[in-house]
């Protein structure tokens, strides 16, 4: 079995979703195995779990939200993103960047106006 293929699908369903609370049961389900058996190859060979990875994505995509749309408040990315308050976004965030989501927005906004 290709499982590059498995995982690639996996990850489209991923970004396709990610204004969703992404459960490994549905992502197992949209690639056709079991959770368990399906958690394990794709850590295996993406180097992280299922809920790193959604996390680095939804992070990563957020952040480019944030510089781009700057007339769009935090809280509305928050929610636009999956989840379902400011303050779990901010805290995620915040892990992430090590900066608050808006500290990431003005310093983003410095480096691309200079």
């Amino acid at each position: 079995m290709n499982y590059q293929v498995l995982i690639n699908k996996a990850e489209d369903y991923i970004e396709n979703n990610l204004s969703k609370r992404i459960k490994l049961e549905d992502i197992a389900d949209a690639v056709g195995l079991s959770q368990y058996h399906f958690h394990r190859i794709f850590h295996t060979h993406s180097k992280e779990t299922i809920a790193q990875f959604i996390t680095r994505i939804k992070m990563e995509r957020s952040g480019i939200y944030l510089v781009v749309n700057k007339e769009i408040s935090i809280t509305e990315i928050a929610y636009r993103y999956g989840y379902c308050d400011a303050s779990s976004y901010n805290k995620a965030f915040k892990k992430h960047y090590a900066c608050s989501p808006s500290e990431y927005r003005n310093r983003k906004n410095i480096q691309v106006n200079e």
